[in-house]
């Protein structure tokens, strides 16, 4: 094998330039296929007990992110959020998250977990929208969600942008199914609205063969101690790094056939 004292300059440009471009590639690769990382909502301190909450990011008759209700199992609509949410991290871990939905047989409340719990829900921006899993004023399952500033809705997608629409649930606001409108009724479906404080769960019903969004709540997380992460964008410093150690391998080649 030649080494690289030995190779034409041309050639250890080439070979530099060539390493330089495949570890660019890398971490361009890698950042792409990165899923959105969750921060910790500010005022929550290490052992604290949260939830995220997020609406999908389809439209009313749309496809992507959108899902009818004409299914009578509720894991086809567990599985539905938690595809949409994309393999989400909190803390280096990949969050699970279950729909907030109800069909004859599932209430949403005990679909999600946690029912009666202190437990706080947040958006994905770590703007808090409840108080707890309850159905006491401010609760989740209290039909009104927290009174702002900034923002009280379920309004924004696993990426942080805002989505207003309609949203299948098949409930009652107290997160019960919402009996002969369920999801897989086979009929009409309850939905809630993600631009309303009130309404969110319980604001009309329509067709459920049409496709619409759906809320997903995380599994309950726990605030853990700050842990050094390497930051992706990073990636320069890096490139630096080798680019300087093989313009140093250069010039002592260069000395050498001197």
């Amino acid at each position: 094998m030649q080494s690289l004292f030995s190779m034409p300059f041309c050639s250890i440009r080439k070979a530099a330039g060539a390493a330089v471009l495949s570890i660019a590639a890398m971490f361009g690769a890698s950042a792409q296929a990165l899923p959105v990382s969750l921060q910790t909502p500010a005022g929550l301190n290490p052992g604290d007990r949260f939830r995220f909450v997020f609406v999908t990011s389809g439209e009313i008759y749309g496809s992507s992110g959108a899902i009818d209700a004409t299914s009578t199992d509720i894991d086809t609509y567990n599985t539905f959020v938690a595809t949409e949410a994309g393999g989400a991290t909190y803390g280096n871990s990949v969050v699970s998250w279950k729909a907030i939905g109800s069909t004859a047989t599932v209430n949403a409340r005990d679909n999600v977990g946690g029912y009666g719990t202190a437990v706080a829900i947040y958006l994905v921006d770590g703007t808090r929208v409840a108080n707890d899993l309850t159905t006491n004023t401010d609760g989740f399952w209290s039909g009104s969600l927290l009174q702002g500033p900034p923002r009280t809705k379920i309004d924004l997608t696993i990426d942080g942008i805002v989505n207003n629409n309609y949203v299948w649930t098949g409930s009652i606001n107290d997160g019960t199914t919402y009996s002969g409108y369920e999801l897989g009724s086979g009929s009409y479906t309850e939905h809630g609205d993600s631009n309303s404080t009130g309404g969110f769960l319980d604001y009309d019903n329509t067709d459920g063969s049409y496709t619409m969004p759906m809320f997903g709540m995380s599994s309950e997380l726990t605030v853990l101690s700050a842990v050094p992460e390497i930051d992706p964008a990073g990636a320069s410093s890096v490139l630096a790094l080798v680019a300087g150690a093989l313009g140093l391998l250069e010039r002592r080649a260069r000395r050498i056939r001197a």
